[in-house]
This record gives structure tokens, sequence and C-alpha cells, in this order.
């Protein structure tokens, strides 16, 4: 029977509410592999591939946040010919990668079976080297390693361990909602917020005829690879009509607050987004000093325009560990496509670094943001989208 045993790191530390957190890694592998059997015993996960190909397996594991890391291997019977012919096939698929090291590890959990777990490492460490003569023993180094448990439901045989991405699962820390420019940043703090377990959506700001169809396109791409990290639930990228309250904001106050009451706006209109759909926080890739509106006075008065928490996953930083954050997961290629979001869309020659909250809102005063927002999420369109695909779009509504 062939299987992938999934080994979990920050679960373990979860005490008595372990389970909760082991149950969520399984339905998001079943998710994401729909037909696979799953259990969890003794710390491990363990999946049941059916008719997948191992190579799916591999890279939808590889994405899956809450695995630390996982192998390849396959569930015999007690029977040492049977054993010995897994212990060959493991080391084939390794040998094919040109592996040229190897060692058995054998860990004899059922007393019962009668050959200690020394002399059944010797045995198939004989035989393998008799099957693959290229290969060589090293047990301190080893290029790849055949392992072999005997428990009491059968013989477990895998090989060496691959890397998934930590974290916790997707959907055990509620839902949270990203503000997704086309840029570097947002797609990478969406990708530590899933890792930290939350269910992220996406809200993006157009201002048409100033961003077109291409700097959408793009949004709509970073969010359908969002959408391949998130433990195959739906991921929602609401799009909204930006173009007036931009056009406002810019007519109506001073120059060099323009910046800041624009992020102001976008923090009200995801709020009220949120409010109504039950997102518990907003996401930013902001970045402590990294541009004008990023200095701490700015953030705060930002931040003030929402009653929501606000996460930023990349306060700490440096835009080169983005970059390479980015260029790890996917997004980089795409953020860099050369098409303007509406956040480059007039921007100030000389921003205020230091707003003080007093006179930002009293440079706000004359403005009705009460209808901006709303007019906003009447234009919204919602684009739903699964397992990388985008499967819909429609309206904003809220159901009665």
């Amino acid at each position: 029977m062939k299987l992938v045993i999934v080994r979990y790191g920050e679960i373990g530390l979860k005490g008595r509410n372990k389970k909760y957190f082991e149950l969520a890694l399984e339905r998001n592998i079943r998710n994401q592999l729909p037909g696979v059997k799953t259990r969890t015993t003794g710390g491990r996960v363990y999946v049941e591939t059916g008719e997948y190909p191992l190579e799916d397996v591999k890279k939808t594991l590889e994405r899956t946040f809450g695995i630390q890391n996982f192998s390849m291997g396959t569930m015999v019977g007690f029977d040492v010919e049977e054993i010995l012919s897994a212990a060959l096939e493991v080391s084939e698929v390794e040998v094919s990668k040109g592996r040229k090291s190897f060692k058995v590890e054998t860990k004899r959990a059922n007393k019962k079976f009668p050959v200690r777990s020394l002399e059944l490492s010797a045995f198939l460490g004989e035989k393998i080297l008799e099957k693959f003569p290229e290969l060589h023993v090293d047990v301190h180094n080893p290029e790849f390693v055949v392992g072999v448990e005997v428990r009491n439901r059968g013989t477990l045989l895998f090989s060496s361990k691959l890397a998934g991405p930590g974290g916790i699962p997707v959907g055990v820390s509620g839902k949270g909602l990203l503000l997704l420019s086309g840029g570097i940043d947002s797609p990478v703090a969406g990708w530590y917020s899933l890792k930290r377990g939350l269910d992220v959506h996406g809200i993006h700001f157009a201002s048409p005829p100033y961003t077109g169809e291409k700097a959408l396109e793009k949004v709509i791409d970073l969010a359908r690879l969002l959408s391949m990290y998130n433990g195959g639930r739906e991921f929602k990228l609401y799009n909204v009509g930006f173009t007036k309250a931009q056009l406002t904001v810019h007519r109506r106050v001073p120059e060099k607050f323009s910046l800041i009451i624009q992020r102001r706006t976008m923090m009200r209109i995801a709020t009220e987004i949120a409010d109504k759909l039950g997102y518990k926080v907003l996401i930013t890739g902001e970045n402590v000093g990294q541009v004008a509106s990023q200095t701490i006075e700015n953030m705060y008065a930002i931040t003030e325009a929402t009653n929501k928490l606000v996460l930023r996953p990349l306060t700490g930083f440096d835009k080169i560990e983005t970059i390479d954050v980015a260029r790890r997961i996917g997004s980089f290629e795409i953020s860099t496509r050369p098409y303007e979001d509406c956040c480059t869309v007039f921007v100030p020659k000389e921003p205020a670094t230091k707003a003080r909250i007093k006179d930002i809102l009293r440079t706000e005063s004359g403005i009705d943001f009460d209808t901006l927002v709303n007019e906003a999420v009447q234009l919204t369109k919602v684009y739903t989208i699964k397992h990388g695909q985008v499967i819909g779009v429609e309206a904003f509504k809220v159901a009665e």
C-alpha cells in the first residue's frame, strides 16, 4: 500500500489542543487531494495516496502549512522477502535521482517480529548493495536513508525526508482580509499569514482608467498563487472600484496628506467589507521605514481609520529578504510585471512623513467618507478562486 508519512513540528507543542490542529491538517490534505485517506497516530499523519501520482502528492504537501517534513513510503506485511522487495523499490527511486550513498535505519516497535533491528538493517543493506553496485554505505552522511519501521499493523518503509513549509494548518486562526496590491510585499505578507493558520482572502483597489486590465490580471494571478497555499479552500478576491474615492481625495486634500488619506480610505472600505463578511483582521505588506507612508507616525495615522486589528507580517523584513521569499513562493515574477496599481497614481512629490492624527482628521472633515465607502463597496466585484483557478465572478452582496 502506497502512503506518505507526514511529520509536523509546531503542532506537537499544542498540548490539549493538539488534536484540533491534527484534524485541521488532515482536513486540509484531503481538501487538496480528494479521495485520499488520512489518519493520525503517534505524532504522524499517514496519507494513503490511492491512484494519485506521487509527484502530484509531493507538490501538494510541499505547500501545505503545518507540515514540517514528509516521506514517500509503502506499508507491507511481516514477511522478510516482502520487506526486502519494498526496500529495493525505495532504493531504486533514489538511485534514479543519482544518489550514491545510503544507509538503512530499522525500528522494531513490534517486539513479536523475530528479526532484530540491527540484523534486519544489515540484511537489507547487503541486498541493496547487490542490486545496486554503484551504491556504497555511509552511516554518517548518507545521500538517502531507507527507513524501516516494524509496527503492529505492518512494516513501514520510506525514503529520505522532504521539507514542508512548516507553520500551522490554514483555518485554525480565523479569517483575515489581505490588502493585495500588485507589488512584491503584499503577497508575501499573505503567504506568511497563511503560514500562521489564517484563512486569508484578498481585497484589491482598482482605479480605471488610471489602472488597466493588465494590472488587474496581475493581481488575480497573485490571488491564484495564494490559493494554492490555503489548504484547498476557496479564495475570495474583492476588486473594489476605487476611482471616485481616489479622485475625491486627490482633489480635496493638501497634496502632502493625499497618500495617507488615500490609505485611510482603503482601510475604511476594507473594514466595511470585513465587518459584513466576518473577517477578524486586516493584513498589509507594510514595512517600517520602507517608504514615506510607512513611518510609524504615518502607519498610526492610517491604522486609526479602522477598528480592526491590522497585521503587518513584514514589519521586520528588509526588501532583499522579502524578494527572496517572493522568488521562493513564486510571486516575484508576477509582481514585477510592468503594470501599475492605484498606489502609484497621484503620488505626492513631497509626502508628509510624520503626520499628526489631529491634522489628518481636520483635513478630512469636509469629505463624506460614508458615501464614498458605500459607493465603492457597491462597485466591488468578487472573484472566487480555488486550486489556482477562477471559478466565478459576481457583484458584491451580503446574504440576508
